[in-house]
């Protein structure tokens, strides 16, 4: 965490991790960024209920799991208390108090996150990286960050060229979900407090401040990107609406994130080791059976079944890894 601070900047940003609550990075992130704010993920945190629901049928806990999901996203205070009243009666509120008693709300809630997370709730991107290096991972150390190296490498390169090509403002799938945004909202009526504060009248009606950047809807400050609301309303005031969005949605912020080269590293610039400077693995006994090459899974963690397209049986495999004999 401390080599991460100096890469991040960590005293003058105010950044979010979002993680499952590991016992270390729970106990490092307040010491090593005390300006920064912890998130849960609300995939472990569902599987985790999942888990404390034993005795039901699947109906039953899904439609409590669905109950917890709402609460997390609640973008305001009423709204919270609405949704965990609902939550302690279809799951029982000695049950539900039980498993939040070591789950703070500013942790897992938005609306009481004090920081902006900018609508992560989930800690996808590691899972994402997990299976994007699936081949490498099972290198030796040296061979595997020099191959997680190369795939850097020319994704960053595709990426920065593809960025080359955008002549708009904002990202292409930002672009997208502001049209939609407005195509939703463009037949509401809107009347002006002041030239930056404006009504929208739709059901409810919601308050808009340009010049903040907040609605009362609260999503606006939530995710950094104007909500429908404020689409509506910043379109009806005449202002640009590419200017009420987060600099880190827009192009230029890409380009600049993709901006330097990740540099190759000849073999030919590699030094030779000698014999003394070579560092063998520590002596150990090896563990009987084959080696574990799957993630271990959080508590409560199902796998999703899926359907073999050759065999047509339900489980873990797929047409290409699929051994099942055909008749």
């Amino acid at each position: 965490m401390k080599k991460l601070r100096g890469i991040l900047d960590g005293d003058t940003r105010s950044i979010v991790f979002v993680s499952d609550r590991n016992a270390g990075i729970k106990a490092a992130v307040p010491k090593v960024f005390p300006s920064g704010f912890h998130g849960y993920c609300l995939y472990h945190l569902k599987n985790n209920l999942r888990g404390r629901l034993t005795g039901g049928r699947n109906k039953y806990k899904e439609r409590v799991i669905g109950l917890f999901s709402l609460c997390a996203y609640a973008p305001n205070e009423m709204k919270f208390n609405e949704e965990m009243a609902r939550l302690k009666k279809a799951g029982g509120e000695a049950r539900i108090t039980n498993f939040l008693a070591d789950l703070p709300y500013e942790h897992w809630a938005n609306a009481f996150f004090p920081g902006q997370r900018y609508g992560e709730m989930w800690s996808n991107l590691a899972e994402c990286f997990n299976s994007w290096i699936e081949k490498e991972r099972h290198l030796p150390i040296t061979q595997l960050v020099d191959r997680v190296r190369i795939k850097l490498m020319e994704q960053m390169c595709c990426r920065k060229q593809t960025a080359a090509k955008w002549r708009q403002v904002l990202c292409p799938t930002m672009d997208e979900a502001l049209a939609i945004a407005f195509q939703e909202s463009k037949a509401w009526e809107v009347k002006f407090s002041s030239p930056d504060v404006l009504e929208v009248l739709c059901n409810p009606s919601v308050k808009v401040d340009i010049g903040r950047h907040s609605c009362t809807c609260t999503q606006w400050q939530l995710n950094g990107v104007p909500c429908v609301h404020a689409v509506c309303a910043i379109k009806k005031s005449g202002k640009s609406l590419n200017a009420c969005v987060e600099r880190y949605f827009h192009v230029e912020c890409y380009r600049e994130a993709y901006s330097r080269p990740i540099m190759p590293v000849p073999t030919l610039w590699k030094p030779e080791v000698a014999g003394d400077a070579v560092i063998l693995p520590p002596i150990s006994r090896k563990p009987p059976g084959r080696n574990k090459k799957k993630r271990i899974r959080s508590f409560g963690e199902k796998v999703r079944a899926i359907k073999c397209a050759r065999c047509g049986k339900r489980g873990s495999h797929n047409r290409r890894s699929c051994k099942e004999a055909i008749n």
